[in-house]
């Protein structure tokens, strides 16, 4: 796996989302810009089933678990009810134990950053009904917007992984630091549904499901191995979302 910093890309990435212009936007048919925060748990089988973290605190183990992850996205429109959008997130998970061999003591800590970066295709049932007005002097007819708005979508992903691992030997050497990083492509597919709040701001639920892996280089002391990582797993949360062409 490559060594870079993937963590600075979520930051330039939602950075540069958020400072775009409105003259840019506009020459984009921007539609939307979204915010919001999600609990995403993906598998990491290996991590969590064969790796050296199964044996920390004396046989009892110790797991990468489910986080909350912050996200933003933006949203392009193609044509009525179907949209084509990026979103980036955050997503971070530790474990930590100690260790015990002939007698030399150690403690050891695993930090796991996944950025998942996708590009989706989304399409929105009934996004606008209309409705005609009873009154004799406009008989034009008015879009009315539904209670919620529910939507589905697919999206091609690609996931920035960056792993940092520590010992630390309680006396004598065998100390270490060391990261390793990499990427590799999946697939994300999710429903929701939104509600608007205020003029322009919507609340969306949104619920998804991460198709993905990736390959863990594994060094022991007289060989090295690509263990398969499953990123696998369901991700719901909430996010604000403001429609700049409404």
């Amino acid at each position: 796996m490559k060594k870079n910093r993937s963590y600075l890309r979520f930051l330039a990435l939602a950075g540069g989302l958020l400072s775009v212009s409105t003259a840019s936007l506009a020459q984009v048919n921007l539609n939307s810009i979204s915010v919001g925060a999600s609990y995403w748990k993906p598998s990491l089988d290996y991590w969590n089933q064969r790796s050296l973290l199964t044996g920390y605190n004396g046989g009892q183990g110790a797991t990468l678990g489910g986080q909350v992850m912050p996200h933003v996205a933006l949203e392009v429109g193609l044509v009525k009810g179907l949209s084509l959008g990026a979103r980036a997130g955050y997503w971070r998970s530790s474990a930590a134990g100690t260790l015990s061999t002939g007698g030399v003591n150690r403690s050891e800590k695993l930090t796991l950053a996944i950025i998942p970066v996708s590009l989706e295709l989304m399409y929105r049932f009934n996004s606008a009904r209309t409705a005609a007005t009873t009154d004799a002097a406009d008989q034009s007819a008015k879009p009315k917007t539904p209670f919620v708005v529910p939507y589905v979508g697919v999206g091609l992903s690609r996931y920035f992984i960056n792993n940092t691992f520590s010992r630390t030997v309680a006396s004598g050497s065998g100390s270490v630091n060391e990261s390793q990083s990499g990427n590799n492509y999946g697939v994300q597919v999710f429903v929701g549904a939104e509600r608007k709040l205020v003029k322009k701001l919507y609340l969306a639920l949104d619920v998804r499901y991460h198709l993905g892996s990736y390959n863990q280089l594994v060094q022991t002391e007289s060989a090295s191995t690509a263990e398969k990582v499953s990123l696998n797993g369901l991700e719901a949360g909430l996010a604000l979302r403001l429609k700049l062409a409404e």
